[in-house]
């Protein structure tokens, strides 16, 4: 088995642990004597830690002490993978450098989870919406940010997927992963076409602003529900299932681009038609003639949904499982040092030794 350092806190590092967990990694979470930030929020309460770090073992040592330093080293000597999150020439500045770090472990495959490149930009704070706000993408989504960490979870799995693929082609290395990069990312065929065609494409709205209709609509009991018409032969079919042929000849909505030009025309068209017909009715004759439609789900409905997602169990509550091998259904999050002495004594340290180290407070357990 593989066997992971995760020397990280809240979201980046952790939900990149969280998915080598779930494909049957060792994670080994390394904590402050206080712990990840996250254990307890006073809105969120566990619900973050929860989610990113089910099945893990937990360490709690000082790092900024000698010995806690030869702890890590140890367990980097014996690991595979090691990534980290913390700030900007953190690790340097614990005596943790590279050099350090790969004369215990040539073979470690290192991954290091940053706000920004390095330059004039690698030591702002890499808070999430920040950067979804200097990405571009805040504005591209109508200057509203994204829900939960999906930012942070984004350049997760772009870690993940850069350890696995070091691991497979046996490059060790430090590599890094920057979440503005990723964030880029998103948004690349949006660069391109202002790029090459001088469009630039607002958010903020249902409606897909390069297709139509590609938006929000309502049912006659006031239910929403969402269409995705995206070439004229999808269009053909929505017109005859509905009874509207006679748009069909309407040079208004002859191609998709004059469709998007005259979006609003033609959501008033079909608006009228949909609010004569209950969202059940609309949803079966519309995927019986192969028209892509979904309801408008709340969070609350996704929950209580039958077969729409598959669910894992933490005690009684339901968390959407990762689409992967593996599983982490029931598996439990670990109390703060829960594994500490077991560790320790893995790593040769004798009960004089670590209690020694509890006295001096380079370690701790169940707290």
């Amino acid at each position: 088995m593989y066997r992971v350092i995760e020397l990280g806190h809240v979201v980046a590092a952790p939900f990149a642990g969280e998915i080598l967990r779930h494909l049957g990694f060792e994670v080994i979470k390394v904590e402050t004597l206080q712990g990840d930030l996250s254990r307890k929020d006073d809105v969120l309460g566990d619900s973050m830690f929860i989610f990113n770090n089910r099945g893990k073992k937990s360490i709690s040592i000082d790092l900024k002490k000698e010995k806690g330093k030869e702890i890590f080293l140890k367990l980097v000597k014996n690991s595979n993978v090691l990534i980290e999150n913390l700030s900007p020439y953190a690790m340097d500045r614990l005596g943790l450098s590279d050099d350090v770090i790969f004369s215990v472990n040539p073979s470690l495959v290192y991954c290091s989870l940053k706000g920004y490149p390095k330059g004039k930009y690698e030591n702002l704070p890499a808070f999430g919406t920040i950067i979804e706000a200097e990405s571009g993408i805040m504005d591209a989504n109508g200057r509203a940010r994204l829900p939960a960490s999906i930012t942070d979870m984004n350049a997760s799995t772009y870690c993940v997927i850069t350890i696995l693929w070091a691991l497979l082609m046996n490059k060790p290395g430090h590599y890094r992963v920057d979440i503005i990069q990723s964030n880029a990312v998103w948004l690349g065929y949006y660069l391109i076409a202002y790029q090459k065609l001088g469009k630039l494409f607002e958010g903020g709205s249902d409606e897909l602003p390069f297709w139509a209709p590609y938006e929000l609509f309502k049912s006659s009991d006031g239910r929403e529900f969402y269409l995705a018409v995206s070439d004229n032969t999808k269009f053909e079919k929505l017109c005859k299932a509905l009874g509207l042929v006679n748009l069909l000849n309407d040079e208004r909505f002859k191609n998709n681009a004059d469709r998007v030009k005259n979006r609003k025309i033609l959501h008033e068209i079909l608006q009228q038609k949909f609010s004569l017909m209950s969202l059940n009715e609309i949803i079966v004759i519309l995927r019986n003639n192969d028209i892509p439609v979904g309801k408008l789900n709340s969070v609350k409905d996704l929950i209580s949904s039958e077969g729409l997602v598959e669910w894992e169990m933490f005690k009684n509550i339901m968390i959407p499982k990762l689409p992967l091998p593996g599983s982490l259904n029931n598996q439990n999050v670990p109390d703060l040092g829960e594994d500490t002495l077991r560790i320790l004594k893995e790593l040769g340290y004798s009960e004089n030794e670590i209690e020694k180290m509890i006295k001096e407070k380079i370690i701790a357990f169940n707290i």
